[in-house]
């Protein structure tokens, strides 16, 4: 019982380091967001009132529900642009054409590195898009909002989290204090038994010497036996008050033991109930909810251990990206329903035709990664193509017609110098020199 209250402080921690990132990201944001409805200024009266009141309402934490109205304001303020006005004494220069597109990079690159779960991957692949599309700095702020907005859900829900993790901690503190309290009594009550029985032996003892001094003193038969008498009988009562304060001690101490027994058995439910609790939230944290793989967040853990291993000992390791062939017409021609059966199936034929000791990982998308620990070029290579043989010879279906599912693969041996950024990147270079010789083929880097 004494690792539960750890793990949920390690638990309450992670959390809480999570919370401070999101909470700088949403900072982050904010000026951005700031900065770009500054640029836009200028070009219109109807577009200068709508920024004006996104700088109002990213001052404080952003409210969705509130931002939605506003959002809608400024894209209809833009679509009554025909033309852009000349920048105004009032309000500062537009943005210039190199550094919108410098903005939009950096908005890019913050969708890439956010991890939202899969709920939010729609959402940020549209976001995505229309910021890989844009130019327009009005158009680049509402992007940035919308992408504050969902920030600032994941910073709720982490805290909510904590919230949580708090209440269980506190709980279990609570049942360990009355623990503590119980065997602090036991330890007096002890110390208190302790003490009658000495207190006893002295009374009993008092009570033999004045009947040995008695004894010699006496002159007389009838005397002595009158006094040996009332030395008995004095003893005796010693005796009954002894046995009488260790019975109600002795009954006192049962009815503590089974309150306590009963108050241990609901301490160790609410462990088991803490622990299980965190072993859900550590799974969901480190699975992806559509295919059961390890999300991506495990898969940067393993890498970062692998390089680092690779770097130390010269330990080997072997990195594989794969993506499904075309799988955007698959969404399009029969659902995402039917894309999402898919990215299933695939899961799962890869998790089958890997060691259990690999990590399987979904990267985004419909893109996974294996790490193969212990693994070299050659071997690498031909685990890559079991794989990919592996899901060509699957019988998938959409819509009762039958659906050819194809990988492509981009295989690369971890270096003593590489980051797992380098060694991510070589892989990811082969997986594409894959797609452009035909797909369906594997590629060593």
């Amino acid at each position: 019982m004494e690792a539960t209250p750890t793990a949920a402080s390690d638990a309450l921690a992670q959390l809480e380091r999570s919370r401070a990132n999101w909470s700088r990201l949403d900072a982050l944001l904010r000026r951005l967001v700031t900065r770009l409805t500054y640029a836009a200024d200028g070009r219109g009266p109807a577009l200068d009132a709508a920024l004006a009141a996104i700088r109002r309402q990213v001052r404080d934490p952003i409210d969705e529900a509130g931002l939605e109205p506003l959002l809608t304001e400024l894209g209809e303020a833009i679509k009554a642009l025909d033309e852009p006005a000349a920048p105004s004494g009032k309000g500062a220069e537009p943005l210039p054409f190199t550094e919108a597109l410098s903005v939009g990079r950096v908005l890019l690159a913050l969708v890439d590195r956010l991890k939202l779960g899969d709920e939010a991957l729609d959402r940020l692949e549209a976001l995505r898009e229309t910021i890989s599309s844009s130019t327009d700095p009005a158009t680049l702020a509402i992007q940035a909002d919308a992408l504050a907005a969902l920030v600032n859900r994941q910073y709720e829900k982490l805290g909510e989290a904590r919230d949580a993790a708090e209440r269980l901690l506190k709980h279990v503190t609570e049942q360990l204090e009355e623990l503590a309290v119980y065997l602090a009594r036991e330890d007096m009550s002890h110390r208190d038994g302790a003490s009658a029985r000495e207190r006893l032996d002295q009374e009993v003892l008092g009570e033999i010497r004045e009947l040995e001094s008695e004894v010699a003193s006496a002159r007389e038969l009838g005397a002595l036996q009158a006094q040996v008498q009332q030395r008995l009988g004095t003893i005796s009562v010693h005796l009954k008050n002894f046995r009488q304060r260790e019975e109600a001690r002795e009954q006192e101490w049962k009815a503590r033991t089974e309150q306590m027994g009963q108050r241990i058995r609901e301490l160790e439910r609410s462990a088991q109930a803490m622990e299980a609790t965190l072993r859900q939230e550590q799974a969901l944290a480190s699975t992806d909810p559509l295919t059961g793989v390890a999300n991506r967040l495990v898969f940067e853990q393993h890498i970062a251990d692998a390089c680092l291993r690779a770097a130390r000992s010269g330990a080997k390791s072997s990195l594989l990206v794969l993506d499904i062939d075309r799988f955007k017409q698959i969404n399009d021609s029969f659902g995402h329903a039917a894309g999402d059966r898919a990215l299933r199936i695939v899961a799962e034929q890869l998790r089958a035709g890997l060691r259990s000791d690999d990590l399987l990982a979904r990267y985004g998308g419909e893109e996974f990664v294996v790490i193969l620990a212990g693994v070299g070029a050659e071997a690498a290579l031909r685990a890559a193509e079991s794989l990919r043989r592996r899901i060509e010879s699957l019988g998938f279906h959409g819509q009762q017609r039958p659906v050819r599912i194809t990988l492509s693969c981009g295989v690369t041996v971890l270096r003593p110098e590489d980051s797992p950024e380098s060694a991510f990147e070589r892989a990811d270079s082969a997986l594409y020199k894959a797609k452009r010789g035909g797909r369906n083929r594997c590629e060593l880097a």
